[in-house]
């Protein structure tokens, strides 16, 4: 179960049961072979075996030299072990990081562009929350409805003017 939930675990606790093979060789003689073993609650049987270990001489030393690398990477991989989970949570703290930078970054991308469409629009209607003020903002309004009937005043005249241009034209001057 609990190495369903950490797989990580699971890798490191691989070599944490190897038990290296005992090659025993045997004098030749009569010898008695005792098993110990706990049996009280489930019968056991085991079986052994000896063969004549001289034609395979060159297995038993390969299988001794692989054991000793299986012993080295064990300690290896405990070393490892520590090692990786600093580095895990090292990668999990960075990206935490990493989001919580692109969040905050995408929110101020956000707030800069509410700025800027507040600069480009207009509101349409003032509201507000006293009918005084409602009345007078539509009176604004109709004001400027016959504003636009009638001919523009001075004040007007300078909002036409575009980089201190003047657009005024004076008569009495020849072209």
């Amino acid at each position: 179960v609990a190495a369903a939930k950490d797989p990580d675990a699971a890798f490191f606790k691989k070599l944490d049961g190897f038990q290296p093979c005992e090659i025993t060789e045997l004098k030749p003689g009569k010898h008695v072979f005792a098993v110990y073993g706990d049996n009280f609650f489930k019968s056991v049987s085991y079986t052994i075996e000896a063969i004549c270990a001289a034609p395979f001489i060159e297995e038993k030393e390969n299988l001794r030299a692989v054991e000793a690398e299986i012993l080295s990477k064990r300690a290896e991989l405990s070393k490892f072990e520590t090692e990786y989970r600093e580095v895990l949570a090292q990668f999990t703290e960075m990206t935490g990081r990493y989001t919580k930078e692109m969040q905050e970054i995408d929110e101020l991308l956000k707030q800069r562009n509410e700025i800027h469409a507040s600069y480009t629009t207009i509101p349409l209607i003032k509201r507000s929350s006293s009918r005084k003020k409602s009345k007078a903002a539509s009176k604004e309004a109709k004001e400027d409805g016959e504003v636009r009937d009638r001919k523009p005043s001075t004040r007007d005249r300078t909002k036409k003017k575009w980089y201190n241009i003047p657009l005024k034209v004076d008569k009495r001057k020849p072209c």
